[in-house]
């Protein structure tokens, strides 16, 4: 994805109008893309960049790094916890994990944790 909105011109666009204020909605690979960078996923899924990108900038809408489907992740790596939690000791980043239920309304500076009723 992040290589197709390059070569599309689209991140800087997309980057542009997020800075403007303009609503963008990202689920999934849609949300990490509005991150600062993919180097969490980099290092955690190599074989994943089979388009063999150097550099993981994405649209850099937020600061914030998402780790979506956490809890199912983790499931299938029970060792993907303390995966993350030493690349963020490593980078001196954070990475908000977000489990199937939840999801992120970002305003501005504001940042609020959306929960589904009732999980």
């Amino acid at each position: 994805m992040l290589k197709n909105l390059r070569q599309m011109h689209l991140l800087q666009r997309l980057r542009q109008l997020a800075l403007a204020g303009k609503p963008i909605y990202g689920i999934s690979a849609g949300a990490i893309l509005l991150g600062p960078d993919l180097d969490l996923y980099a290092q955690l899924y190599p074989e994943d960049n089979t388009e063999r990108l150097t550099t993981t900038t994405a649209i850099g809408a937020t600061t914030i790094r998402i780790y979506p489907h956490y809890e199912v992740h983790c499931e299938f790596n029970p060792q993907l916890p303390q995966l993350i939690a030493d690349w963020e000791r490593q980078t001196g980043a954070s990475v908000t994990r977000l489990t199937n239920d939840q999801g992120l309304l970002l305003q501005g500076s504001r940042v609020q944790l959306i929960e589904r009723s009732g999980s």
